[in-house]
């Protein structure tokens, strides 16, 4: 019986050609089992122990900004519904702030000004542009810091809810300061004061142009292409 010849590392055969790129042999002695060896997508020239398998690392989570979910129309349309309200809800404030022009009656049927050279008219609006100012800005800030619903339809949002709230303030603030009736001319000595009214219709668009700057720079300070909003938190019910 004749047995087989005793070999020696040293005289182990060499890897067959293009086996490995070329510079990349292993040690003498340390060959990789078949399919061990991770090639120049997992690591170029990295050994793996005996018996193990690379994986692929796996892939990050897809960035999905439109088209928008069912929960971020919901959110949406909140949204311009609670500026809607705002609006409403801040209207005796404007009419309580804003200063109006005074007349006191002289005779029956006329009044003069108390102050000659008032400036009321300005400041009436200039108090309506500070009040939505402030509601354009705290509604962006708010929105941002809803992660899950960032993105272009929140923006469109503030800017449509933040023009119809600014709208309902004008029109419900003028049904409120009504001013004076004109029964009130016929009483004398009595002071009456001009209703209420917004000269400047451009201040309608502060309230919504306030809120889309504030939305935009939040944007672009973001360090992440999907705004931080962790869609692969969310759960794929929600999605529509």
């Amino acid at each position: 019986m004749s047995w087989p010849p005793e070999t020696t590392p040293s005289a182990a055969p060499e890897p067959p050609p293009g086996a490995y790129p070329p510079g990349q042999y292993p040690p003498a002695g340390q060959y990789p089992v078949p399919g061990a060896y991770a090639g120049p997508a997992y690591g170029s020239g990295q050994l793996l122990a005996p018996g193990t398998f690379s994986t692929p690392p796996p892939a990050a989570p897809k960035v999905r900004l439109w088209p928008p979910s069912r929960r971020e129309w919901t959110t949406a349309l909140g949204l311009i519904a609670g500026l809607a309200a705002v609006g409403a809800a801040v209207a005796p404030l404007w009419v309580l702030l804003a200063p109006r022009l005074a007349f006191r009656v002289d005779q029956p049927g006329r009044a003069l000004p108390v102050v000659p050279e008032a400036e009321e008219y300005v400041a009436v609006d200039g108090r309506f542009v500070v009040i939505t100012l402030i509601i354009g800005v705290v509604a962006a800030l708010a929105c941002w810091l809803v992660r899950r619903s960032r993105g272009p339809l929140i923006m469109f949002a503030l800017a449509a809810g933040g023009l119809l709230g600014a709208v309902v303030t004008w029109r419900l603030g003028l049904r409120l300061g009504t001013g004076y009736q004109p029964a009130d001319l016929q009483v004398v000595g009595k002071v009456l004061y001009q209703p209420i009214t917004l000269r400047a219709r451009a201040a309608l668009v502060v309230e919504p142009t306030a809120a889309v700057i504030v939305y935009l720079l939040a944007v672009g300070f973001s360090a992440r292409n999907d705004l931080g909003r962790d869609d692969d938190q969310v759960p794929s019910s929600d999605s529509g």
